[in-house]
């Protein structure tokens, strides 16, 4: 069922250039050879926040754009969203978004993710059939430079069977493979605080099994955002980043690192670069090691410093 048949015609065509599978036409015109760099960014949520006040309290306006602005003059083959575009997944939050991302969009292939404020809800029971019929499929993968990249929906707080099948045929191929995900899983116990709070850090539902899965199948990377900060893991032979700086409102959680940025990365023959750029300018590098640190109070642990 052609799902934006049910949509406004004015919002269709707005989102029409922007639909997954017309970027992914996009991205396989460019050039990409096994074995050659592949390098591309990775923007964390966007949404300024439904509430007029946290807008004044922990966000400043334009962020998401002045990112993009910024991101389109690098070298890069494509740019991966990591959800959260909209505060809430109705008409007129994302004919807004939609506009602004004109603005600012030149042309580079822009593939998205799926958060939980994309959904009818961001919130309690809801569902995606807006973003569905705007983006098309919300779990998808795609091969560029000899590299696997998988985009997986845990929007609703979890992730089914259904998808960890998915997943573990999306991923059973040889070469790097990257995951893109709105939300950690919660065990890695990085986020958030504890108990119900720390809930809302992560999914829960399949989390273990899709830790699990991307272990087994040596995956280098898996980007996330949901959590509005930066932080890094090292979880069952996998690298986890959050990037959650993509110019949502920056919460007052506990998390140290906690600001606007996004992140570029560089994969060659010989490894993964991983770019972090702050809002005010200052780039820095994720450093291949991690240091563990010890911490006295659970709720406001920090379990990585750079090096």
């Amino acid at each position: 069922m052609a799902l934006d048949r049910f949509l406004p015609e004015r919002l269709v065509l707005m989102a029409s250039r922007f639909r997954t599978e017309r970027q992914l036409r996009r991205l396989s015109r460019l050039p990409g050879s096994v074995g050659d760099a592949v390098s591309f960014a990775v923007l964390g949520d966007a949404e300024p926040s439904r509430f007029w006040i946290y807008r004044k309290l922990f966000n400043r306006e334009g962020v998401f754009h002045d990112q993009m602005h910024e991101l389109q003059k690098m070298p890069l083959a494509f740019t991966v969203q990591l959800g959260d575009m909209v505060s809430k997944g109705n008409v007129s939050h994302y004919e807004t978004f939609f506009r602004g991302l004109r603005r600012v969009w030149t042309g580079r292939p822009y593939l998205t993710v799926i958060g939980n404020h994309d959904r009818s809800r961001p919130n309690g029971k809801s569902h995606s059939i807006l973003y569905r019929g705007l983006f098309g499929k919300p779990n998808y993968f795609f091969d560029h430079g000899g590299v696997r990249f998988v985009v997986l929906d845990s929007s609703a707080k979890r992730v089914s069977k259904t998808q960890l099948k998915w997943l573990k045929l999306a991923l059973d191929v040889s070469g790097r493979k990257i995951v893109f995900t709105h939300m950690p899983p919660v065990q890695l116990g990085l986020w958030g605080g504890v108990g119900a709070v720390h809930e809302l850090g992560g999914f829960i539902g399949g989390s273990r099994e899709f830790s699990d899965i991307v272990s087994a199948a040596g995956v280098s990377r898996v980007y996330m955002g949901h959590v509005h900060a930066f932080g890094v893991q090292d979880h069952g032979g996998v690298r986890y980043v959050l990037t959650g700086g993509g110019g949502s409102a920056l919460f007052p959680s506990g998390n140290k690192d906690s600001f606007h940025h996004y992140l570029t990365v560089e994969v060659t023959p010989e490894g993964i670069r991983d770019r972090v750029h702050a809002l005010d300018g200052k780039v820095f590098e994720i450093p291949h090691a991690l240091v563990l640190l010890p911490t006295h109070e659970e709720k406001k642990r920090r379990w990585w410093e750079l090096v």
